[in-house]
């Protein structure tokens, strides 16, 4: 594809494309047919001098649709051809907000606080850089990578492949490894806050603790709480300042509240005990006894790490994960990649488009084929294709201990809850120093554990990976929007709520990057934060241009989104296995409604999120 970019050659594009399936059937991966590759080789060995200098023609829509369609080997939606264009990278800026004629002398007038340095809040800030607006980013931390600065333990590392978790305007960034480490993300959102002049605009070391609504003067009044000094924490006591601000954007997002398995006795414990997000780098594993309490996507990265150190470790199973071996993790780019990568003008923008497609293409294993179940299957044929092709893995690294294997076993289907990235985890649980607890805890007194099964055992350290409380969205801020309310009130009879997930009735001019319902189906993070991230900065530039002091979402169209939202969200997995994992999946509330992602497929609710729609705001000028 990067040659029929270059060249426009039709022959390239008529080459056939077989649609390969990965995982039992629940992922597809377009391949050229075999039959063509030794042409290609040729065709680009006989371009290869002049690939320093070839920049390609301009591709318009119609041909890059049709090199899309030849692509991926079937005709593309409008809305997929939207968003694929996008991933694909070819604009300087593809997720732009942008001014209708120029900058207008009110952006001058309209301030705006963002607040946090992760992902969501430098997305933000970029967008507002670009457009000359006036920012700043309030950061409680010492430096900029928000849940990935909090997220320092062992093997700490991206469970999507680097060329989905970047952002599109950030070109070929020179990624070390297929799926990145913890410390290379930071990297790299370092590398994107200074390269675009965020940077300069983020305070470190304060915390907004309360944010209040003024509905005379059409602003937010902040008070934040700062560390004193040099702001870097260090610098002597604490203070408060208080801040007048039109706008909030909200970075806080889901990952941001650590949590704490509610076990009687957890305080009592006299040895080292701390929660993944909060790791003691000081401490040394090495002869320790571990218990590590959970098993998502954190304690599968990080309990082989231990027990390679430890003289004992137990690893406590509430709920059994589906748990998938995954092609490069762990491993550097190779050289031929990087050569590819750096070599050939448009290799990397179609190389990142093909690992978005086959990210894509899971979305049709999460919804439940009705005819397939009348036939005797439990899913979908491509979800039980999943589940069985994950089911014979664990067969074959357990299956010699039938008690072992049955005690690993889900019994919900995969993709109910977020598939985990094995990480040698199975091969860990072999060990001898490694035993997998199932019997429920009951209580942690001063030296170690108890099960429900009556036994105590001993142990030098706890380490929670128990996750977070993703419904707090907005911690630990308080705000208090029209009237007086609290956003714990409004959200306090139903749980969290929001339109597109951004923002809701009552709190004017306050955004959310990562709220209620808005995880996507598939893709990653970072793609869904510069949608949600030009939404929001394209309704303050039309905030700017009109002269509005003030948008509140009507309450009649959150309603309405919502009552969709819940209904689409009746044909997904998450809820119809809901009965299986209540209590023990971050999807679904304690009450049975799903909270955390959006029902619909991707190029649908990016479509919602093209552009603001100010009918369905109430607007105060």
């Amino acid at each position: 594809m990067a040659l029929a970019h270059l060249t426009g050659d039709p022959i390239l594009l008529d080459m056939s494309v077989e649609q390969t399936p990965l995982r039992g059937g629940a992922f597809l991966s377009a391949q050229l047919d075999p039959v063509h590759h030794e042409q290609v080789r040729r065709r680009a060995i006989e371009l290869a001098p002049g690939f320093a200098e070839n920049t390609g023609a301009a591709r318009g829509d119609a041909e890059l649709r049709a090199m899309m369609t030849a692509f991926l080997g079937r005709p593309l939606t409008d809305g997929e051809f939207r968003l694929g264009r996008e991933q694909l990278c070819v604009d300087d800026f593809p997720r732009a907000a942008h001014w209708s004629a120029g900058r207008p002398a009110g952006a001058d007038d309209l301030g705006v606080v963002i607040i946090g340095a992760g992902p969501s809040g430098i997305a933000t800030a970029v967008q507002l850089e670009r457009l000359g607006l006036r920012y700043t980013i309030l950061e409680r931390q010492h430096a900029v990578g928000g849940t990935w600065l909090l997220n320092r333990y062992p093997d700490a590392r991206v469970d999507v492949n680097s060329f989905q978790y970047q952002f599109t305007f950030e070109k070929n960034y020179p990624w070390p490894d297929y799926f990145a480490s913890a410390a290379d993300v930071r990297a790299y959102l370092e590398h994107v806050a200074d390269r675009h002049g965020v940077s300069a605009r983020i305070r470190f070391g304060v915390e907004l603790t309360r944010a209040s609504w003024d509905e005379r003067s059409r602003t937010w009044h902040l008070e934040v709480t700062g560390a004193g000094g040099d702001g870097d924490g260090t610098g002597g006591p604490a203070s408060v300042e208080h801040i007048e601000t039109q706008v909030v954007v909200s970075g806080a997002g889901m990952f941001s509240t650590p949590k704490f398995p509610d076990i009687p006795g957890i305080e009592t414990f006299q040895g080292r005990h701390f929660h993944t997000t909060q790791w003691d780098d000081s401490w040394d594993p090495a002869g320790q006894r571990i218990a590590v309490i959970g098993n998502g996507s954190t304690g599968v990265q990080l309990m082989p790490r231990l027990a390679e150190a430890a003289e004992r470790l137990y690893q406590f199973q509430r709920t059994p994960q589906w748990i998938s071996p995954m092609e490069g993790y762990k491993e550097p780019i190779s050289a031929d990649d990087r050569a590819l990568l750096d070599g050939i003008p448009f290799y990397w923008n179609w190389f990142c488009l093909k690992n978005w497609a086959i990210g894509m293409s899971m979305e049709a294993a999460q919804t439940v084929d009705p005819d397939w179940v009348a036939r005797g299957g439990q899913v979908s044929e491509r979800n039980d294709g999943l589940r069985a092709t994950l089911t014979e893995i664990i067969r074959q690294k357990l299956g010699h201990d039938p008690e072992l294997f049955a005690r690993c076993v889900p019994d919900y289907a995969p993709l109910a809850r977020r598939l985990v990235v094995d990480n040698g985890y199975y091969d860990a649980i072999l060990r001898e120093n490694v035993e997998l607890v199932t019997d429920g805890i009951v209580a942690i007194d001063e030296t170690g554990i108890t099960t429900a099964d009556g036994t105590h055992r001993e142990v030098d350290a706890i380490v929670y990976a128990a996750g977070f409380q993703v419904t707090k969205y907005l911690y630990p801020t308080e705000y208090v929007g029209v009237g007086g309310i609290t956003q714990e009130k409004a959200w306090e009879e139903d749980g969290p709520r929001a339109y597109l997930g951004i923002t809701m009735p009552s709190f004017p001019n306050l955004f959310m990057l990562y709220g209620p319902n808005s995880q996507p189906r598939s893709g990653s993070f970072i793609n869904a934060i510069e949608n949600w991230a030009r939404y929001v900065a394209q309704m303050i530039a039309l905030m700017a241009e009109r002269g509005i002091r003030s948008v509140e979402i009507r309450p009649e169209v959150c309603a309405a989104y919502n009552k969709r939202l819940d209904d689409e969200s009746e044909q997904i997995i998450w809820l119809t296995e809901a009965a299986r994992t209540r209590g023990r999946n971050y999807y679904v509330s304690e009450q049975g409604r799903q909270v955390a992602n959006v029902p619909w497929a991707l190029p649908e609710f990016y479509g919602m999120l093209a552009e603001p729609r100010l009918d369905d705001y109430l607007l105060t000028w």
